[in-house]
């Protein structure tokens, strides 16, 4: 399958609209037109992935942590990312990173880390990208609707929150003349004609502007379907962190627990023997996500790292904290990612990159 296809897929399971502004996502070394059959999955943009990825004679690197987030005025053996850079193109290896949009997407790494602490049905809180919509409004015959907003809803359009396939219809009447060079599905040309139409009106990202427009035309039975796109205020679509309850027991008792789970040392700020039944979650170095927790009800933030002065800051205000490792709180995203990517392309053969502890990130 070529690399194009896998990027289209990849669009599908982490949209690159979920992406924070500072991020850098997508295809970072490669060619759109290399034939992939097998890929590896990773945690980070190491030598030690780019390594195995050799090993297992796989022609992509899909990394959760980007390889180029500066520019870069050259490629050459003085800086990691330039030997990186060589090590890939050597092999003719492609490299892409799903980063904030995987933390962020249904399933990505903030669903991983709260499934492993029995937490099924998740909510959502804390920053997000701010995703522009647009608003499609178009008409058509009544008969042919329903077939239109199934189509366009199967291209991304009409999803709000939680429900897929929304659509305002409103009946009308359109008028027109069919023009002497009109090959009309209506009428004749040269003709006036007033015929009984709906107004459809679907929300979607601006991203999939160009898609639902080949869509549309492609669905529609006219030959010249009415249409316009609206811009839409630009809202948040799909916070990162994930908050949800557990078992009563003491911010003591969770800590080792996470110890166990995420086969980790935990690091924990506020008092042990405090009673916890709501935790967010947020993986990696996502500290700064503490208030909007505690804005949504949590008792503990579990995340991977901690600055000194938010761990007195939080535990200070009521807020107790989790840190048990950017790895061990990432790492489970990527075995999530590698399971998605089977799924949604089959044809390749997707492999996890586990790191021996001590080596290409991994802590002991």
């Amino acid at each position: 399958m070529k690399l194009r296809a896998i990027l289209d897929a990849l669009e599908a399971v982490a949209p690159a609209r979920y992406a924070f502004e500072f991020d850098k996502v997508g295809l970072q070394v490669g060619d759109l037109d290399q034939e992939i059959r097998r890929a590896v999955v990773s945690l980070d943009r190491s030598l030690g992935a780019v390594e195995f990825a050799k090993t297992q004679q796989a022609q992509l690197l899909l990394s959760h942590h980007p390889l180029i987030f500066v520019p870069i005025a050259s490629v050459d053996s003085r800086s990691h990312v330039g030997r990186t850079i060589l090590a890939l193109a050597s092999s003719s290896i492609s490299f892409v990173a799903a980063h904030t949009n995987w933390d962020s997407a249904r399933g990505g790494v903030s669903d991983a880390l709260a499934r492993l602490f029995g937490v099924e049905h998740a909510s959502n809180f804390g920053s997000g990208a701010d995703v522009q919509g647009l608003k499609l409004v178009f008409t058509c015959p009544p008969e042919h609707a329903d077939a239109i907003v199934d189509a366009l809803s199967e291209a991304g359009a009409g999803v709000i929150v939680a429900y897929t396939r929304c659509a305002f219809v409103g009946e009308g009447r359109g008028n027109f003349v069919c023009g002497p060079e009109s090959n009309p599905t209506v009428g004749e040309p040269g003709g006036r004609q007033s015929v009984a139409e709906v107004r459809v009106e679907m929300s979607l990202p601006e991203g999939l502007a160009a898609r639902a427009e080949r869509t549309l035309r492609g669905a529609h039975p006219y030959e010249e379907p009415a249409y316009e796109f609206y811009r839409l205020r630009a809202q948040r679509e799909q916070p990162i962190g994930r908050i949800g309850e557990v078992p009563a027991l003491s911010l003591g008792e969770l800590c080792s627990r996470a110890d166990e789970v995420l086969m980790t040392r935990c690091w924990a700020w506020g008092e042990p023997s405090r009673r916890i039944r709501k935790v967010a979650f947020a993986g990696g170095a996502a500290d700064g996500e503490w208030m909007a927790a505690q804005r949504a009800g949590a008792d503990v933030l579990v995340t991977g790292e901690v600055k000194q002065h938010v761990a007195l800051e939080a535990s200070e205000s009521g807020m107790a904290l989790i840190a048990a490792g950017h790895f061990a709180t990432e790492h489970p995203g990527c075995a999530a990612l590698r399971s998605a990517m089977a799924s949604a392309v089959p044809e390749v053969d997707w492999v996890l990159f586990t790191p021996e502890p001590g080596l290409s990130g991994r802590p002991l």
